[in-house]
């Protein structure tokens, strides 16, 4: 199975929320609220205009709520824009966005941090004595990826993958979309002469793959089982997946630079 790559929130088109998180995710210069330690006050009326001017304020005009009112959830105020409903703390700071917490002042989808931090793989857990080592360039940032010949969006992503420069990437060779995988992942470890990297790359881009596996590869059938076995117990369910060097999960197609800028900072950050 593969999914479309998105490291950011997207909401529809059009409404409200979409609205709501462009101001969130591209106002500069956030007004930290002076009411921050809370806005609601014994006055339902200052109360429900202090919150309207905090949202206001904190999606810099975009978002203009056009009422307020508090729920059966202590804190926690409706607002209505439109024909729009969603909600707000009520310091006016923190939005529930179509299921996502976003924090309006720093910008932050806080959901999206809580959720990449769960995916995290710490890079030193990874089997690399299990992938296909290439070092192109310097070899200075690292990357791994889970592929399978049978993924479209894996055969799409190659290029991409062959464009980067001064990287080491650790191919894990990963048949879980297809059964009809398996005997191509397999071939590729058969054998000696270091031909590993090549027989796999002619797979993913489309060179026939075995139709069985041969009798004399079972050492090789071994090694794909521990790879297999290792990226089901990280939940990796998804082709391709990548492994950045601070534990960031990647899924699906990513463009070029997207990854550069990803590898990059994740190289800056392994080096403080």
């Amino acid at each position: 199975m593969t999914i479309t790559h998105s490291e950011k929130y997207a909401a529809r088109p059009g409404t409200y929320t979409s609205k709501m998180y462009r101001a969130v995710s591209h106002v500069a210069g956030a007004i930290l609220l002076s009411f921050s330690l809370g806005i609601a006050t014994a006055d339902p009326i200052k109360a429900s205009d202090d919150i309207k001017a905090a949202v206001t304020r904190n999606t810099a005009g975009q978002v203009r709520p056009d009422s307020v009112a508090p729920t059966p959830v202590s804190g926690i105020y409706e607002i209505v824009n439109g024909t729009d409903v969603f909600y707000v703390d009520a310091t006016g700071r923190y939005a529930f966005v179509e299921g996502r917490l976003v924090d309006m002042v720093d910008r932050r989808d806080l959901t999206q941090a809580r959720l990449e931090a769960l995916a995290a793989i710490p890079f030193a857990d990874l089997p690399l004595d299990l992938a296909i080592k290439t070092v192109r360039g310097n070899g200075s940032r690292r990357l791994a990826v889970f592929e399978d010949p049978a993924c479209p969006a894996c055969r799409s992503l190659q290029p991409t993958l062959a464009a980067l420069d001064n990287v080491t990437i650790y191919t894990f060779t990963y048949p879980v979309v297809s059964p009809e995988s398996i005997p191509a992942a397999v071939a590729a470890w058969c054998g000696t002469g270091g031909q590993q990297a090549g027989k796999w790359q002619a797979y993913m881009e489309g060179a026939p793959a075995p139709r069985q596996i041969e009798p004399h590869c079972e050492p090789a059938m071994e090694r794909v089982g521990r790879i297999v076995e290792f990226g089901r117990s990280r939940g990796i369910r998804n082709t391709p997946t990548l492994v950045l060097t601070n534990g960031r999960r990647l899924v699906g197609t990513i463009p070029g630079a997207e990854l550069e800028e990803a590898l990059t900072r994740a190289a800056g950050e392994a080096g403080k």
